[in-house]
């Protein structure tokens, strides 16, 4: 059986983060990955179980040479049938690659640990197999999903935004949570987000003094290997 998960990187893991994206993933996922870089126009052919798409520091609709190649690699997997998931920046990139929009949150970042609320949808799809009708989970980014692509549906939400998961057909998902983020991972990315938001030392105490472990969040990643293990298409529980 084909097992082969492509990581395709369009960002890096925080700085001063415990571990590199590729491990972050590979133990997530319970697989190491092979590890391709969009930003450097790495869009590899092969016969991919399913391919995983990271967060990035960069946004979507970013005037930058690689974005565009990246949709059109992304939609021809689609086209090939092989399973996608998303996250963070992934999340958007695939909504865009797929006719919705991404744009900057008026609500600003979401940052740290947070809760997330699964649709009825959310709660018997594979992604979230197994898993509570609310999760904690690790966020952080500025931008969002305000327009879904056609078809796509939301799997959770939450109050500062309600797309925080959505999946379009039987193959494709996004997360706009980190479920690779370890404590630590989150640590860092608090340690270099909050200047870029404008915070003080007090509101980085006040972050880091909320972070909690959110294992049961990257278990996402682990439901998406069995997934693609088990078959390419996918149905919901009745």
């Amino acid at each position: 059986m084909n097992s082969r998960i492509l990581l395709l990187q369009t960002g890096s893991a925080p700085p001063s983060s415990d571990l590199d994206y590729g491990q972050l993933f590979g133990l997530a996922l319970g697989l190491q990955p092979q590890l391709a870089d969009a930003r450097l126009g790495e869009f590899p052919e092969g016969d991919w179980a399913g391919v995983v798409i990271t967060g990035s520091a960069f946004s979507t609709y970013e005037d930058l040479e690689w974005i565009a190649p990246a949709e059109e690699y992304l939609r021809r997997l689609a086209a090939q049938g092989v399973p996608l998931y998303g996250v963070c920046f992934g999340h958007q990139l695939l909504a865009q690659a797929f006719g919705g929009k991404v744009e900057r949150c008026p609500h600003g970042w979401e940052l740290g640990t947070s809760r997330v609320d699964l649709t009825e949808l959310g709660r018997k799809d594979p992604l979230f197999e197994a898993l509570p009708p609310t999760l904690s989970v690790q966020q952080s980014h500025a931008d969002v999903v305000t327009v879904l692509p056609e078809g796509a549906e939301v799997l959770a939400g939450n109050a500062h935004w309600g797309v925080q998961a959505f999946r379009l057909g039987d193959r494709i998902w996004g997360t706009q949570f980190h479920p690779e983020f370890t404590a630590a991972t989150m640590a860092a990315a608090v340690e270099r987000v909050v200047p870029l938001m404008g915070g003080d030392d007090e509101e980085k105490s006040r972050l880091l003094s909320h972070i909690e472990s959110t294992a049961q969040a990257s278990a996402c990643l682990a439901n998406f290997a069995r997934i693609i293990q088990v078959g390419r298409g996918v149905r919901t529980k009745s």
